[in-house]
């Protein structure tokens, strides 16, 4: 463990084997850190966050401070990062705004700089959020989602799977699994065919998600009629059944 001498860390802070920790840093109380982890110089963490192994926290981070809400009430929260997460320079990740809730980023993601994670989000493995995006309360990301820079994200909205969201987008309902959106309220483009070929998915399912979200995506029927439709005319893949279910299940409505 290697902690610069000009760093300010709580008694109750438990940190893992291998731990780096630079300059000016200051780590709160019950805070846990994993084996590997690097923590760079003027990171400010917070009473309770949870960070894994073999991370690497940039200069002047902030995680688990306040969630922005009016009347706040201080109940004990947190804020979990999975392991071998990247979180690059000035990104901020608010703990959740319940008592004993949890903000949580899975393995293995990529925050660039500046962006925001608002409380009681849950973010999936995988994922990539480009600089300058902010997520509002309560987003959900699923797994391999890349989201480009200077998003906003409103807040509930529910982000499937291998989704790509290009930059400056609006995102104001549930983004649809395997899909990319763009503008300004975000519109449905196409599915994301770069993405599901460089994550191996077959030929026949490929196939199978560009035809399903084409569906999804013609103004002269409704999302009811559309999923209809997919369920006659398209053989139903594991992928499918999702695609299905998170249509029905959406709380906000889908982009389309």
């Amino acid at each position: 463990m290697t902690i610069h001498t000009s760093s300010v860390i709580h008694p109750d802070a438990d940190l893992a084997q291998g731990v780096k920790v630079g300059p000016f840093t200051t780590i709160g109380p019950n805070v846990r850190i994993g084996e590997g982890t690097i923590i760079g110089p003027n990171v400010l963490i917070e009473a309770g966050t949870v960070i894994g192994k073999d991370c690497e926290i940039f200069h002047g981070a902030s995680l688990g401070g306040e969630p922005q809400i009016f009347n706040f009430k201080n109940v004990p929260a947190t804020v979990e990062i999975g392991d071998g997460t990247v979180i690059r320079e000035y990104v901020t990740i608010h703990r959740s705004g319940n008592e004993n809730g949890v903000t949580r980023v899975g393995k293995d993601c990529l925050l660039m700089a500046y962006s925001h994670l608002g409380h009681d989000c849950e973010i999936g493995d995988q994922v990539v959020i480009v600089n300058s995006t902010s997520l509002a309360g309560h987003v959900i990301v699923e797994d391999k989602v890349f989201i480009s820079a200077l998003v906003g994200v409103h807040q509930f909205v529910r982000i499937g799977k291998y989704a790509m969201i290009a930059g400056l987008a609006g995102v104001n309902q549930d983004v649809l699994p395997f899909s990319t959106v763009e503008g300004n309220r975000a519109r449905l483009l196409s599915a994301n065919a770069v993405g599901l070929k460089r994550a191996n998915f077959k030929p026949d399912v490929r196939a199978a998600i560009k035809k399903a979200l084409k569906f999804l995506a013609q103004p002269e029927q409704n999302t009811k009629q559309a999923i209809e439709k997919i369920e006659t005319e398209i053989e139903i893949f594991d992928e499918i059944q999702y695609l299905i279910n998170f249509v029905k299940n959406s709380s906000r409505g889908v982009t389309k």
